[in-house]
């Protein structure tokens, strides 16, 4: 399912690695550029990423935003981590957001609570610069993973 965005919408990229050992199992499941992505409209943040993840938040929700970081043992795909989710198919571009409270989120056939969620994108100064203005809050500092 190839969504168009919102007129009003902002698409960013998910980042994807192009290790040739990992990209074709990323690819297995649907990752790739045209289902794999970030929608930032007036109200809501929209994650997308192949046959694993499809979720929309609230920008009411979200309490904070930073860079950050994702380590190489962390895995790809969509993973678990620290009370929240990994929305991550590279190493490189990381931008964390922590929600204001856990939301329920459903990834594959679990449903889990999280706090706080990675995303590994092709801009991700310009996907925080744009999350600041909708949202109204301050990029914060680097944010370890």
């Amino acid at each position: 399912m190839n969504r168009q965005p919102e007129s009003n919408a902002m698409r960013f990229p998910i980042r994807i690695t192009e290790n040739l050992l990992l990209e074709p199992v990323l690819h297995m499941f649907g990752v790739r550029p045209d289902t794999s992505f970030v929608e930032l409209d007036d109200k809501n943040l929209t994650v997308s990423m192949g046959r694993w993840f499809h979720e929309t938040i609230p920008l009411s929700e979200i309490s904070a935003i930073a860079p950050s970081d994702w380590p190489w043992w962390g895995g790809f795909g969509v993973r678990l981590a620290h009370h929240g989710v990994g929305v991550v198919a590279s190493t490189e571009g990381i931008a964390t957001l922590t929600l204001k409270a856990a939301m329920h989120v459903h990834i594959l056939a679990t449903r889990i609570a999280m706090e706080q969620l990675w995303l590994s994108l092709e801009d991700p100064a310009g996907f925080l610069a744009a999350l600041s203005a909708a949202t109204g809050l301050a990029v914060g500092p680097h944010k370890p993973f």
